[in-house]
């Protein structure tokens, strides 16, 4: 059985240091981000290890460093030998208590799910400053032998287990490209790259190793708005079958804590529009009952309600299926009550490591003879705030919100088969290749399930755009 990150680390303590610290390409590659920042930065290292050598230079440099590891240990030892501030945390989870100039990610997204690999990248921009660094470090496909691991077409990763300072160990694997992108669909320059052969100090672990090391700097300010670069328009509205929909929101879970999020957000309005019905799904139907609420299913062009009636609209995951989003805006705006000091707009969409959508577009939309499938999301909000700052709604936040669908009632031997036929029947239902797309789902939301048994994430943005006089 495979040893997870927090004890494979745990284990290795102090052997891990002696074993990668001695790595050429990785001080040149540090040396090279020191001479970018300004002494006293602040400068955060995921997976910090017992912090050498990265977290050792950039204190040595006279740089505020934070250092984040899931090990225990690894964070004792860190703390007993460097200059910094060192916590047990999750990078999944984990907020840092001040905006970063640059983070360190070096050798530590291997055993994690690609979905996350994608969202924590986008987290890593969230804690930069405008124009701040990113590292990587990583290794590429491309250094996996033929009989290494199986490829997974949603992520473009190769997903392996072997065996890595002698335990057993899952791991991922993207390519070149693959990395390249994923900076820069969460808003990235890449500014330097250094691919380098390196054989670990270490007695009974001499394999050569292929280590990939990127910088890239922060270029886009709403790294929540990707994946970058925007499309040039709209591949055609979405459709999507609500009877479908409804049995797949009948799965939808969210955490106390996203409740809470997103509570906080609507907890001083009263009187509330909600298109599209969800607001009950993420807030519980006590929450819901206690506002004065009024739901539409799905969004209109002419809102049936006189001017200034609620203090917020919230709409979520409607704007895909709008052909006049500048019209739907329009009669959303009409009836919101400006001159409150609680007016506001809020919008729900996908974020752009959003697992279904990237599912289905990458599985589905290609095959499809009439359905563009999920829209791009970031062009969606993208255009929603321009059109919404033209009619004084120019105070715009980012939130981002963490859902699932929840399967742990059925663990039959063709659940993948269930999924896929469910997901599928959202978008792609009657479709002419409806079997051929059904098949081609099934592997991948395996991976998806061994990722996380029991669920799907379902990750969304929160747009809420504010009148510019309050």
């Amino acid at each position: 059985m495979e040893v997870d990150a927090e004890t494979l680390f745990n284990a290795l303590g102090k052997r891990h240091e002696d074993a990668y610290a001695d790595s050429p390409g990785l001080v040149q590659v540090t040396e090279y981000v020191l001479s970018k920042l300004s002494r006293g930065s602040h400068v955060l290292d995921v997976g910090c290890g017992t912090g050498k050598p990265v977290a050792a230079a950039l204190a040595s440099a006279g740089h505020a460093v934070y250092g984040i590891d899931v090990a225990e240990n690894m964070v004792k030892i860190a703390g007993s030998q460097v200059p910094g501030t060192f916590s047990k945390a999750d990078m999944r989870t984990y907020t840092p208590p001040v905006k970063m100039d640059a983070v360190f990610a070096v050798y530590s997204l291997f055993q994690i799910s690609p979905s996350d690999v994608h969202k924590v990248v986008y987290r890593f921009a969230e804690w930069l400053k405008e124009d701040g660094i990113l590292v990587l470090g990583v290794a590429p496909s491309s250094a996996l032998t033929a009989r290494n691991g199986v490829h997974d077409p949603v992520w473009d990763c190769v997903r392996t287990e072997q065996t890595w300072m002698e335990r057993p160990v899952y791991e991922l694997y993207f390519s070149q490209t693959a990395w390249l992108n994923v900076l820069r669909e969460a808003g990235f320059v890449i500014e330097l790259e250094r691919m380098f052969d390196y054989i670990p100090n270490d007695p009974k672990h001499t394999r050569l190793e292929t280590h990939y090391l990127i910088v890239g700097r922060k270029w886009e300010p709403h790294p929540l708005l990707g994946p970058y670069p925007l499309p040039d328009g709209r591949r055609g509205k979405s459709m999507r079958n609500e009877s479908a929909w409804g049995q797949l929101q009948g799965h939808l879970r969210v955490t106390n804590d996203e409740r809470t999020k997103l509570s906080s957000v609507l907890e001083v309005h009263q009187r509330v529009l909600d298109i599209g019905g969800a607001l009950k799904d993420f807030l519980g139907q006590e929450s819901a009952r206690n506002k004065l609420v009024e739901t539409l299913p799905s969004a209109l062009i002419n809102l049936l309600y006189p001017d200034a009636r609620f203090e917020a609209v919230i709409a979520t995951l409607i704007l895909d299926y709008i052909d006049d989003l500048r019209g739907f805006l329009l009669e959303v705006v009409r009836v919101v009550n400006k001159s409150s000091s609680n007016a506001r707009v809020i919008l729900i969409q996908g974020a752009p490591y959003n697992e279904v959508h990237k599912l289905m577009n990458t599985m589905c939309t290609p095959l499809s003879g009439k359905n563009a499938g999920p829209a791009h999301q970031g062009l969606l909000l993208h255009s929603a705030s321009k059109i919404l700052a033209e009619m004084g709604f120019g105070r715009t936040s980012l939130h981002p919100l963490s859902t699932s669908y929840s399967f742990n009632e059925d663990s039959s031997s063709d659940r993948s088969n269930k999924l896929a036929e469910m997901f599928q029947n959202v978008w792609f239902t009657g479709e002419e290749k409806y079997e051929q797309m059904k098949q081609q789902l099934v592997f991948p939301i395996e991976n998806l399930l061994h990722d996380h048994p029991g669920f799907i994430q379902n990750d969304l943005v929160i747009m809420e755009a504010v009148p510019d006089g309050n």
